[in-house]
């Protein structure tokens, strides 16, 4: 039910931020990211309903952000990755003031220690659980 609204709200968050959006599986994320910074959605998980005919969804999230990274320093890449994790926090902050978003819970964030393509971006990979209102 709200999965495309999901969607576009976080394509709108990810522009505006300055970063080239997606939405597939990650199997697709080598063919498709070439351009840097990139924020990758995999397709919603529906997680749970409550309601019948108004109510909310709780969709399971996950989101890789990348930068690219491949001729950086180490301390450079550290402090991409504290860059990704701020992004990451304030996309969710913007997300949860969207008005069909009732609430963001269980964000969590790892940095990746191996690419997610052939570039070798720099990555970090958010998870939540988006509880949304029909």
């Amino acid at each position: 039910m709200n999965r495309e609204k999901l969607i576009n709200a976080f394509e709108s968050i990810a522009t505006a931020e300055g970063y080239k959006f997606h939405s597939a599986e990650e199997r697709y994320i080598p063919q498709f990211t070439s351009h840097y910074p990139a924020l990758w959605l995999t397709p919603p998980t529906f997680h749970s309903i409550e309601g019948k005919n108004h109510g909310a969804i709780t969709y399971s999230v996950k989101l890789h952000a990348m930068q690219d990274g491949a001729k950086q320093s180490l301390k450079r890449r550290n402090a991409t990755r504290i860059e990704l994790e701020d992004m990451l926090l304030r996309l969710f902050t913007t997300l949860s003031q969207e008005e069909f978003v009732a609430e963001v819970e269980n964000i969590q964030i790892c940095h990746s220690s191996q690419t997610l393509s052939s570039h070798g971006e720099v990555a970090a990979t958010a998870t939540a659980e988006v509880i949304t209102i029909f």
